[in-house]
């Protein structure tokens, strides 16, 4: 067992060692949640970094007879990359295998595993409500999860077992662990994750494309907090909008009616207009906070 009662696995996969899943193989490590960590990473860039930090005992660019070792694979791959990972992994999983994942759109990769070819597996969809603007696996930290919120997503057809192992072990890392369906997630997050950084990638694009690009240099910490996950991965971030597209679109709608009516109250020097606008949003935000 180990300090916090977690019955460990012996072997343990871990499929992409970026930030999430280099945080996530740390700290498994740490806590000695399985006696031995198997990772794969496809970018051959990262495989000098992961091994000099120790993420994992066994590192592979694909996954590998290896695999089959594995109690628990955890994909931490971007989300559009799912199809061909499960693809990979398939023939070199064992039957009792629990498999995984931490993207932030749940819903396709559920589809992709409702399907005849990968139904037998048991899968279970995650989501650690963590993270940072850096990536790669020079930005793995430990207790990255700690404290913070661990979404599952089973369906009707999810093995309770399965659920139990995954959230015990999120719980071992420290996080928070709550349940929620899949198509409820990616509504949700599409409006609290996904549209902030759509605007935040799109605030600084604006400036740069005014009169005065050069405006940048001049800010203050104000935009430099709003606009902080500006600077995460864009590859990663337009899989997650391609992805959650559908939800996404009706979030970027609803954003721009409200534009349109601050645009609107700007141009007819609305000031009463302007502070009821101003005033709804710092209530609802002030609600929250407290």
């Amino acid at each position: 067992m180990s300090s916090s009662g977690f019955k460990p696995f012996g072997a343990l996969a871990v499929v992409g060692l970026g930030l999430i899943g280099g945080s996530f193989a740390r700290d498994v490590r740490r806590l000695g949640l399985a006696h031995q960590l198997i990772g794969y990473d496809n970018n051959t860039a990262y495989l000098e970094e992961i091994s000099s930090l120790n993420l994992v005992d066994y590192l592979a660019v694909a996954p590998d007879e290896k695999l089959a070792e594995a109690e628990l694979v955890l994909l931490a791959v971007p989300v559009k990359a799912f199809a061909e990972v499960l693809a990979q992994i398939r023939p070199h999983l064992s039957a009792s295998a629990i498999v995984t994942d931490a993207g932030s759109v749940k819903s396709p990769l559920l589809k992709i595993m409702s399907t005849p070819e990968y139904s037998e597996i048991l899968f279970v969809g995650g989501h650690p409500i963590a993270g940072s603007e850096h990536f790669g696996p020079r930005a793995a930290q430990e207790k990255l999860f700690s404290g913070k919120r661990f979404i599952l997503t089973p369906n009707e057809k999810t093995d309770q077992y399965v659920i139990e192992r995954v959230s015990e072990l999120w719980n071992s890392l420290g996080a928070v662990v709550s349940e929620m369906d899949a198509e409820t997630h990616d509504q949700i997050f599409s409006s609290v994750s996904h549209l902030p950084h759509l605007l935040a990638y799109a605030s600084i694009q604006s400036i740069a494309n005014s009169e005065t690009p050069d405006a940048l240099g001049h800010s203050g910490a104000g935009l430099k907090d709003f606009s902080r996950i500006a600077s995460s991965s864009p590859e990663m971030w337009s899989d997650i909008f391609l992805e959650n597209s559908q939800n996404l679109l009706l979030r970027i709608n609803t954003f721009k009616n409200v534009l349109t009516a601050l645009e609107d109250a700007v141009r007819e020097k609305d000031k009463q207009k302007l502070i009821e606008l101003l005033t709804q949003a710092k209530n609802e935000r002030d609600r929250w906070m407290s």
